[in-house]
């Protein structure tokens, strides 16, 4: 068995999401940092085992933190920045993603997400991602929200 190498730091301010699931474990590690104005920047650095066949980020990568955005909007209500959501789960029920361009290895990529919507039940989002000065993709997600045990949905 290999070690696998560690991964290159986040940029200055970011701090590691925690692991939730297997998929954090595999595509992670995801870093999280608050901005003056209260939101969140999301991002993580492409690493080789991110790569596809022409050499840049795998697109199912890409769409894997575009799913993942919505959980700083989680973490931004139960009001914890990098630690798992008090809130309650959700669950995706679309995710549309354009891909604009390549992510280069080494390339630090984010997303800034924002809230287009919040109802009772569901959370509509979009977000540009980016590698720091160029596009990589633009996405648009509806998330499911379910209150926690002994709430009602």
């Amino acid at each position: 068995m290999t070690d696998a190498p560690a991964s290159p730091a986040p940029p200055p301010d970011f701090i590691a999401l925690d692991v939730l699931s297997p998929v954090d474990a595999a595509m992670g590690p995801w870093f999280v940092r608050e901005n003056a104005d209260g939101s969140r920047t999301v991002g993580f650095r492409v690493e080789a085992r991110h790569l596809n066949v022409n050499g840049v980020c795998h697109g199912g990568v890409t769409a894997t933190f575009a799913d993942i955005l919505a959980r700083v909007f989680n973490e931004t209500y139960s009001g914890t920045p990098g630690k798992a959501p008090l809130v309650g789960k959700m669950a995706t029920i679309t995710l549309d993603i354009d891909y604009l361009g390549p992510g280069h290895p080494g390339a630090w990529i984010e997303a800034t997400p924002e809230v287009v919507k919040r109802t009772g039940k569901m959370l509509f989002t979009q977000a540009l991602i980016t590698d720091g000065e160029s596009p990589v993709a633009r996405c648009k997600a509806i998330y499911r929200l379910f209150q926690q045990k002994g709430g009602t949905d």
